[in-house]
């Protein structure tokens, strides 16, 4: 049910949330305002904003007494379990939910091309491919680094709707070049072009989606737009993976129907930069927290590792963001070249090789609600375990996999899209409890870095395993992590159980 409110009863701020008091697993501390705050009376609903404690009074049979000095802000629109902050429309939700359900598949695109691109339009070994990825992942990553924290300043300043809105003309932009390098040198400036929209994208996502609902609702907001993204990625995938084989199928070249299918996603993106410009919200947020400086930060997230428990959620996010990083970068690689050793032609390897990818996101997501109940009831070491365990077992199922465009891969890949989901959120959850009250932000700050960490390593190394020693090496590798990271979980248990006892 949408509710809006019958009228305005006067111009007010509200307070927004910093997304790290959302990752932290809790509500901000008690403010001295009840926001929001329903009076039903006469057959209307009016709302009654920033009550000082005080003004609340005991009235008869229970019943409360609001006395209020001034004018006070209407309360914000209702969809459903969703209450937004007053100010926001529904076109703008709209618009959130529109761009969360593009943005991962936009983002995770470039990688699941990367071989087409490789093999058809530059020509490169397969013997070279696997480098080739994992430097443009390297580079990507540095880029990301580099801008995540400018981009947020510039958002806070001039508002989250052009920044968001250049985030998808940015990748828009690079899609477009991407096709059209003719040297290893060109992709990898082109890639840094993207890895700029792809900043922006990651910042503004979860920035307007705690700028736009109340306290009350921040949570089953950013499940809804983490919802759009899953299904996003896996329907967009769905329909873009046969469109270099039905580009063919026209009659087109393999190099003209592989920038056919990377334009046709530049077109997808510059779509969404439109609806960002006419439908999001405009202007600043407001009531910002000041950002503490960069080296501070650095040593009190470092400090915070003393905690066994802290260490334990830094290693946890270069895992589970490792593990991310081998799936986007080398999965559809091995199933593509595998395809292509079998007698298989680019695009239907790519294809096929997709469609196995799909499977991963597929079963990722219903793991996602059932992970998610099941930590919220555990000590979260232990659900982390649970997770490595899950995590490990997926990627060491490739192992045996006789044929990796055979039957067998579909179980492996739905046991990798189970793990995959559940390290992430076991990670997440774990930094969420035991980042401290003071300096949250500079811990959750160093935990992403901790995970940054994770995709430089793996896009370095397992680009070395892949070509070097196996397909399978890099697979290996975060398998042998989440292993380890399992039995640390284990250790940590036990030496913690006397001091609880």
């Amino acid at each position: 049910m949408i509710h809006y409110p019958d009228r305005f009863l006067g111009p007010g701020g509200c307070s927004v949330v910093a997304a790290d008091d959302f990752v932290a697993g809790r509500r901000v501390g008690q403010p001295r305002s009840l926001y929001s705050a329903g009076l039903h009376g006469g057959g209307r609903t009016h709302a009654v904003s920033s009550l000082d404690a005080s003004d609340v009074l005991s009235g008869p049979r229970g019943m409360s007494q609001v006395h209020t000095a001034g004018p006070t802000p209407a309360r914000g629109l209702r969809i459903g379990p969703l209450h937004m902050q007053p100010g926001v429309e529904l076109r703008h939700v709209l618009t959130l939910f529109f761009a969360s359900f593009f943005g991962i598949a936009t983002m995770s695109f470039i990688n699941a091309s990367q071989p087409y691109v490789l093999t058809e339009i530059l020509g490169v070994p397969f013997a070279e491919q696997g480098r080739v990825s994992g430097r443009l992942v390297f580079i990507q990553e540095i880029v990301l680094l580099t801008l995540l924290t400018p981009i947020g300043a510039i958002s806070d300043k001039f508002g989250r709707k052009p920044v968001y809105a250049a985030a998808f003309f940015v990748m828009g932009a690079a899609y477009f070049l991407y096709p059209l390098a003719g040297a290893i040198w060109m992709l990898l400036l082109f890639r840094m072009v993207f890895a700029a929209g792809v900043a922006g994208n990651a910042v503004m996502l979860p920035a307007v989606a705690n700028d736009y609902p109340q306290d009350k609702s921040r949570a089953r907001t950013l499940a809804a737009c983490f919802i759009c993204n899953g299904l996003g990625l896996v329907l967009i995938l769905a329909v873009m993976r046969g469109l270099p084989v039905r580009f063919a199928d026209m009659g087109l070249d393999t190099v003209t129907a592989g920038r056919y299918w990377l334009w046709t996603m530049s077109g997808v993106c510059l779509v969404v930069g439109s609806v960002i410009l006419l439908g999001l919200k405009p202007g600043a947020p407001e009531q910002l927290k000041p950002r503490e400086p960069m080296l501070s930060t650095f040593r009190i997230g470092i400090r915070a590792a003393r905690n066994p428990r802290i260490l334990l959620a830094y290693l946890a996010a270069s895992v589970s963001r490792g593990d991310m990083a081998v799936l986007s970068t080398f999965f559809v690689l091995w199933l593509t070249q595998a395809g292509v050793s079998e007698g298989l032609s680019t695009a239907a390897a790519s294809q096929k090789a997709l469609t196995f990818y799909i499977v991963i996101q597929a079963f990722a997501l219903p793991a996602a609600p059932i992970m998610g109940y099941v930590l919220d009831r555990i000590d979260r070491v232990i659900g982390l375990a649970i997770a490595m365990s899950f995590a490990g077992v997926g990627y060491f199922s490739l192992w045996l996999v006789p044929d990796p465009l055979g039957p067998a891969m579909y179980l492996a890949a739905a046991l990798i899209g189970v793990g995959e989901m559940s390290a992430n959120l076991s990670a997440t959850s774990l930094i969420g409890q035991e980042a401290p009250e003071r300096g949250r932000g500079a811990v959750l700050g160093m935990w992403s870095w901790f995970g940054a960490a994770g995709i430089l390593v793996v896009a370095s190394l397992g680009g070395w395993l892949f070509d070097h020693v196996s397909k399978l090496g890099p697979f290996m590798f975060v398998a042998a992590a989440n292993i380890a990271l399992l039995l640390w979980a284990l250790v940590l248990l036990r030496r913690s159980r006397p001091a609880r006892a």
